[in-house]
């Protein structure tokens, strides 16, 4: 088994936005977890030149990391993009991930199913944008020797990517798999990870806490909420989405990123929560190794 563990900056979202912290040292806590790959989402490294990411693909080799380029989301059709819009936004995400040297380029739609779940026609015209878009912007991510790889990101079903990935080509495009959200779109994990495991070489893993929102009186609840959390911390199914996970990918190459989505600007809490994480999805992965 060849999975590598690495961190994603998302861990550090909030912390980066307020300047708290800079990327490089979001990259000095990666090594010091002994995490070798970072998912590096270029929202995060927006506002630098395509020779400061040079620099930056520099001081984390330096580090003794590799750096995977994640972009943003492609767009929407219920909000006015056209396809050329999102062809536009990859062409310019693809750029950097060159310079990044990343062999992929991760990318995600513009909606979540939650908030469409009663119009399947509006779904259904996401995903034919989805398809268009990456159709048109394939070809030259493959000619940069970039392979595009899209998210399975709280929005389509797992059929609706196998069609997405079918129609587009499956070698021309390939799936960035987050082993949590195909729960929130009520499909089943396990085989999630069975059917778009093997169209992806990296992925998301992380946990979530369920907490009751009660009525005054605590007589009855109205409803329950779903809160991310470093894996560990949570109650999702961790062990064994992780070996289903091993068990499908077999021998190939996979880096598997722990992603944290709760930080807070004014928290530095992201190495006391991640060297414990680290620890237990390598604990899992010794296990099934074993």
């Amino acid at each position: 088994m060849t999975i590598v563990l690495g961190v994603d900056t998302l861990c550090w979202h909030m912390r980066l936005e307020s300047a708290a912290i800079t990327v490089e040292q979001v990259l000095q806590d990666a090594a010091s977890l002994g995490a070798p790959v970072v998912s590096l989402n270029l929202h995060h490294v927006r506002e630098r030149s395509v020779f400061a990411l040079g620099e930056l693909r520099t001081y984390a080799e330096g580090l003794g990391l590799r750096l995977l380029a994640q972009g943003d989301f492609v767009g929407s059709p219920r909000r006015g993009d056209q396809p050329s819009d999102g062809v536009g936004r990859i062409a310019a995400w693809l750029e950097r991930a060159v310079i990044l040297e990343s062999p992929t380029l991760r990318l995600a739609s513009g909606f979540y199913r939650a908030e469409l779940a009663a119009q399947p026609e509006l779904i259904e015209l996401e995903r034919r944008y989805m398809t268009e878009v990456l159709d048109a912007a394939s070809d030259r991510a493959s000619a940069l020797g970039v392979r595009l790889i899209l998210e399975n990101h709280s929005d389509f079903t797992v059929d609706e990517y196998e069609r997405i990935v079918d129609d587009v080509g499956r070698d021309r495009m390939g799936v960035f798999l987050d082993l949590i959200n195909p729960i929130v779109t009520f499909d089943d994990p396990m085989r999630a990870i069975e059917r778009l495991a093997p169209l992806a070489q990296s992925g998301h893993i992380r946990d979530f806490e369920l907490r009751s929102i009660q009525q005054p009186d605590s007589y009855h609840r109205r409803g329950f909420e779903v809160l991310y959390r470093y894996p560990g911390e949570g109650v999702a199914p961790v062990a064994a989405l992780i070996g289903k996970l091993a068990e499908t990918v077999g021998d190939r190459p996979y880096d598997l990123l722990i992603e944290g989505l709760d930080s807070s600007a004014d928290v530095d809490d992201q190495v006391d929560r991640l060297r414990p994480a680290v620890a237990h999805v390598r604990g899992l992965l010794g296990r099934v190794a074993a």
